[in-house]
């Protein structure tokens, strides 16, 4: 087996044809048959289906196409250690949907305006989900709510705070946000998120037990269900993130309370140079958005 003939089969994968991968990997047709043929007689299992028209990968073909494409990125991150000034490769990296906006695209522009060499793939998803993601290796770094304790084999790096605040119709009687919490309807940031949970036990923890009208997982949702008077809520404050009309917002009072934002990346992983790059740019992207 060598590099040469994984790369070929990823070819396949994504181009749909033994020409067409032949043409992306500069092979001929035949050139590629035979290598696709070395891989299955050394591994012993069928790569394509040949019944099919063109030939199709079989499922144990796609499987080693998805390790194939990780032998890729890794092999890239070699070349690249040679190079202080370029980093290379494929750099999957996951994002809660809060930051997805305002923190997550300025950052990654300025990390391929940097090194144009460096391929990324994002996926959005919950902070649980995307640590075991990273976890797992399906992810090389995910931005997520930084949680009470690290779970076990990741390091966690602080991106930024963002403060928890209450919002609430403009009109809506209340001075405080304990008073607004109180006297209202309560719409929950989902408590599936580490956020909502981390909302949960600040609020238990102050003595205020909303009355729970919805629980949604989109804090644009809640922004809109509270500027048409249908609750009060407790949300992150996301700097440059506009404040709809009709809305107004309240600090939560003294101790004041963060949502903490951090990169989660794999104790000893592969990827350490191009997580620090992109740890770097996300700390500059916060620190750039308005107030």
């Amino acid at each position: 087996m060598n590099l040469r003939q994984l790369e070929t089969l990823v070819a396949i994968a994504e181009h749909g044809s033994f020409t067409a991968a032949g043409r992306a990997v500069g092979l001929s047709h035949s050139a590629v048959s035979l290598q696709v043929k070395a891989l299955e007689q050394e591994l012993g299992i069928a790569l394509v289906d040949r019944r099919q028209r063109p030939p199709r990968l079989t499922a144990r073909g796609a499987a080693l196409v998805g390790q194939a494409r990780r032998m890729a990125a890794l092999v890239e991150e070699i070349r690249a250690l040679g190079s202080d000034a370029a980093l290379a490769g494929m750099l999957a990296v996951g994002v809660v949907p809060t930051e997805m906006v305002h923190l997550l695209p300025p950052a990654l522009a300025r990390l391929r305006a940097r090194h144009p060499k460096l391929a990324i793939r994002v996926r959005t998803g919950l902070s649980s989900e995307l640590a075991a993601a990273v976890r797992g290796g399906d992810l090389d770094a995910a931005v997520v709510t930084g949680p009470d304790i690290a779970p076990e084999g990741l390091s966690l790096s602080e991106i930024a705070r963002e403060p928890l605040v209450a919002i609430a119709p403009a009109e809506a009687p209340g001075a405080s946000a304990a008073e607004l919490v109180a006297a209202h309807p309560f719409i929950w940031f989902s408590r599936r998120t580490w956020a909502g949970q981390q909302i949960e036990r600040m609020l238990a923890a102050r003595g205020l037990r909303p009355a729970e009208a919805m629980e949604v997982d989109s804090i644009e949702a809640i922004e809109s269900l509270v500027a048409h008077g249908l609750g009060v809520s407790v949300v992150p404050e996301r700097p440059g993130a506009p404040l709809p009309p009709g809305l107004r917002r309240l600090p939560l009072g003294d101790p004041p309370a963060y949502r903490q934002l951090v990169l989660a990346v794999r104790e000893g992983g592969p990827k350490a140079r191009l997580a620090e790059a992109l740890h770097a740019e996300l700390v500059s992207a916060a620190r750039q958005r308005p107030a």
